[in-house]
């Protein structure tokens, strides 16, 4: 699924006779390969999503699945009409967010998704409808979901290859091989999103119970019971591998509430006829995101942003990457360095 099987190389002399390789694609960020080879087509949207998916998606990593990215050029909350972008989906999947075709349709200016096995590399590609044998959903499949081709450019779904690393190195396999970190969500934030839900369902539910219930006993009854014990367990499970979307080519719409930076999202449902399921919970300023087991904290992470900027995409340069030697060469003194594209 690249464009291009171009790469980087660096070479370096003492001499400008005699040359050593000092890096190639192996040492190269965020991908091995040029995604475009002109400034002209190098202009793109990207977007790395979270660490990791919220528990209840984890169902994906033992099903064939299909994983799409949404790209719109309206706000989130224009998404959502005159509604508020949806609150915390509790763990226990009690929130309904699914989307159905028609919802794709009517949210997404553009469509681009991989296919596959989640995590299990070893089983056979055939048999998935709509699927390359490259993980790569059809895009005759996709259009017909959307109702019609927009012509605003091309969007790729690729994984990254460690989801603790503070960089995204995107891998060159298929789907099924991308590496899906282990998980966990803290003790704290578990019960926090569950008494919040119930929040929602009892609004006055403070004044009911008074606050020191709500704050200090899940279930509200004076007592840390069994249950209570479990839901203030940490939660661990498996997930989905990080994701990286990019969107390139890009062309704005013709109508008039377009937002300067287009907003992703992403789905994964077990049939191209849905329905589609949100891979993250919407970001809380107030909570920690799941994060990978024994990860230490990151200060490449904000976590303190709300869902409109967390889901906006950013410029890059998809005709440039960055190269990083890991090697030392030669003694102390004059240096010639050459890089080149292959």
């Amino acid at each position: 699924n690249y464009s291009h099987t171009t790469y980087p190389v660096i070479l370096t002399s003492e001499d400008f006779e005699h040359w050593m390789l000092a890096a190639d694609r192996r040492d190269a960020t965020p991908q091995v390969f040029f995604d475009q080879v002109t400034s002209e087509d190098g202009h793109a949207y990207a977007s790395v999503q979270d660490r990791c998916v919220k528990p209840k998606a984890t169902t994906y990593t033992d099903h064939k699945a299909y994983v799409i990215a949404c790209v719109s050029w309206r706000s989130l909350k224009a998404l959502e009409g005159d509604e508020e972008t949806p609150g915390i989906v509790s763990p226990t999947g009690d929130e309904d967010d699914g989307w159905s075709n028609e919802d794709i349709a009517d949210k997404c200016d553009i469509i681009g998704g991989v296919c596959g096995w989640p995590c299990n590399p070893d089983l056979p590609m055939d048999g998935i409808a709509d699927c390359s044998a490259r993980g790569v959903i059809d895009q005759a499949a996709l259009d017909k979901i959307l109702g019609e081709n927009k012509g605003l450019g091309n969007v790729t779904v690729r994984g990254c290859t460690d989801a603790t690393a503070d960089v995204c190195e995107t891998s060159t396999e298929i789907m099924s091989a991308w590496p899906c970190p282990s998980c966990a969500i803290k003790s704290e934030e578990v019960a926090r999103r569950l008494k919040r839900a119930e929040r929602r369902l009892l609004p006055d539910i403070s004044s009911i119970m008074g606050d020191d219930d709500v704050d200090g006993d899940v279930d509200g009854d004076g007592d840390v019971d069994e249950d209570d014990a479990e839901i203030s367990g940490e939660q661990a499970y498996r997930s989905l591998p990080r994701f990286r979307v990019q969107y390139s080519h890009y062309k704005l719409p013709d109508y008039e509430d377009v937002v300067s930076r287009p907003r992703v999202q992403l789905l994964a449902a077990k049939s191209l006829d849905g329905p589609w399921e949100k891979l993250y919970d919407p970001a809380d300023p107030d909570t920690d995101p799941p994060m990978p087991v024994n990860m230490p904290p990151s200060k490449t992470d904000v976590l303190d942003v709300d869902e409109e900027q967390k889901r906006s995409m950013d410029v890059v340069s998809a005709n440039k990457l960055n190269i990083a030697p890991t090697s030392c060469f030669g003694k102390r003194g004059p240096m010639y360095v050459v890089a080149c594209a292959v």
